[in-house]
C-alpha cells in the first residue's frame, strides 16, 4: 500500500482542485471572520464595520495562501508527502505576508483609522493568522490524504475483485477443455448400440454430439458469446439425452429474435441444464419436460430453466456447478446478477438467471 501511496499524484493539483479549494477557503474566511468579530480579539466593538475588516483580513490572509500553495503545488509536483508539507508550510508564510500586504493596502484606503490601530499588533496578528492558517491548512491536508487513503483501499479491492475474477475464468476455462466422461463414453455407447439397431437415431446422435464438442471445445478462449451460441449447444445437449432417454425426456425452449445476439458468458447456462436432466428427470421413473425461456424485463436479461422432474429433496445441496454459476455471475457483473433456485409448482426446480443487458 506504501508504494501506491507513493505513487499517487493528489499532490499535483488541477483546475477543479484549485477551484474546489478557493471556495472552501473563501467559506471558511466569513466563519472566521464571524469568530473573530464575536470574541473581540481585535477589538471589543462588535459591528458591521468590525465584521467588514475582520472579513477582508481574512478573505486577503485565505485567498493569497490557498492560491501560493495550489501554484507551488503545481509548479513544483513533490512526490513525497514531505516534500509537500515543506512546500505548504512555505506558501503559509508567503501567504500570510502577501495577505497582510494587500488586507493594508484595502484598509488604509477604506477604513484608515482601524487600520493604523490593527498594524500597532503586527506581530501579534500575524501571529494569530499564521495559526489559524495552519490548522486550516491541517484541515485541508487530513482532508486529501484520507481521500487517497479511500482510493487506495478501492484499488485494493479492485485488484482483488480481478484476482479472483481472472481465477475463476482459468478454472472455468479448464473445465470447458474437459468434457465430461461419463456423458462422453454413455454417448458413445449409445451411439455404438444404435448402429445395427436405429441408423437414424444413431446418425442423429453422433452429428450432436460432434457439434456439442466442437462448440464446447471451441469456446475455452473468449470471454464473451452470443445468447444463440449458449443456446445452441444446449440444444445439441439435449437432443443427445433426447435420444437417449427416449419419451422420458421433452424439452422447448423460447428465445426471442431480439435476444438472440446479446452477448452472454459460456457456460454459464449449461450447468443448470444438465443439472435438471441429471438430478431431476433422469432419475425419475417417467421422465419430464424442461423448459428454457429467455426474456427481456426494463434493463434485465432473464433467462429460465424449469423442470418436472423430482425437484428439491430434503438432503438437497447446491453442488459444485451451482456454486460456479453463482460466482461468475457475481463476479462478471460485479454483483447486479443473480440466480435464483425455488420450486417449481407442481413439482421439478426453476432456475432463474438475472443479469444486466450491458453487463460483461
Amino acid at each position: 500500500m506504501d508504494n501506491l501511496y507513493a505513487e499517487q499524484q493528489f499532490y499535483y493539483p488541477d483546475t477543479r482542485t484549485i477551484l474546489a479549494n478557493l471556495l472552501y477557503t473563501i467559506v471558511i474566511g466569513i466563519f472566521i471572520a464571524v469568530f473573530l468579530t464575536l470574541t473581540g480579539i481585535f477589538t471589543t466593538t462588535v459591528n458591521l464595520k468590525t465584521f467588514v475588516v475582520m472579513l477582508i483580513i481574512s478573505e486577503c490572509y485565505g485567498i493569497s495562501t490557498c492560491l501560493i500553495i495550489m501554484f507551488s503545488l503545481w509548479t513544483f509536483k513533490p512526490r513525497r508527502g514531505v516534500s509537500a508539507i515543506f512546500i505548504i508550510l512555505i506558501g503559509m508564510v508567503c501567504g500570510i505576508l502577501i495577505g497582510h500586504l494587500m488586507a493594508a493596502s484595502i484598509l488604509q484606503n477604506v477604513l484608515p483609522s482601524f487600520m493604523w490601530g490593527w498594524k500597532e499588533d503586527f506581530f501579534k496578528n500575524i501571529g494569530l493568522w499564521f495559526a489559524l492558517v495552519i490548522a486550516i491548512g491541517y484541515f485541508f491536508y487530513s482532508m486529501k490524504h484520507l481521500k487517497i487513503r479511500k482510493e487506495i483501499i478501492q484499488q485494493e479491492r479492485i485488484k482483488r475483485l480481478s484476482s479472483e475474477k481472472e481465477a475463476l475464468e482459468a478454472n472455468l476455462r479448464l473445465l470447458q477443455a474437459q468434457v465430461e466422461p461419463h456423458f462422453l463414453f454413455n454417448t458413445l455407447s449409445n451411439v455404438l448400440s444404435l448402429i445395427d439397431t436405429d441408423p437414424n437415431n444413431g446418425k442423429s446422435m453422433l452429428v450432436d454430439l460432434i457439434h456439442y464438442l466442437r462448440t464446447s471445445l471451441s469456446r475455452t478462449f473468449p470471454d464473451t458469446i452470443t445468447l444463440v451460441q449458449e443456446i445452441d449447444m444446449i440444444q445439441a445437449y439435449l437432443n443427445i439425452q433426447k435420444i437417449r432417454m427416449g419419451e422420458r425426456l421433452h424439452f422447448k425452449i423460447e428465445l426471442p429474435d431480439a435476444l438472440r445476439q446479446r452477448p452472454f458468458p459460456p457456460m454459464l447456462l449449461q450447468p443448470l441444464v444438465e443439472n435438471a436432466v441429471k438430478h431431476g428427470l433422469e432419475p425419475k421413473m417417467e421422465g419430464g419436460e424442461i423448459i428454457i425461456k429467455a426474456t427481456e424485463e426494463d434493463n434485465l436479461i432473464k433467462i429460465e430453466v424449469k423442470d418436472t422432474g423430482l425437484g428439491f429433496s430434503p438432503s438437497h445441496k447446491a453442488g459444485v456447478g451451482i456454486g460456479n454459476v453463482k460466482e461468475r455471475i457475481k463476479l462478471l457483473y460485479e454483483g447486479k446478477g443473480r440466480l435464483i433456485l425455488e420450486e417449481n409448482e407442481p413439482n421439478g426446480v426453476r432456475a432463474i438467471i438475472e443479469v444486466p443487458k450491458h453487463g460483461v
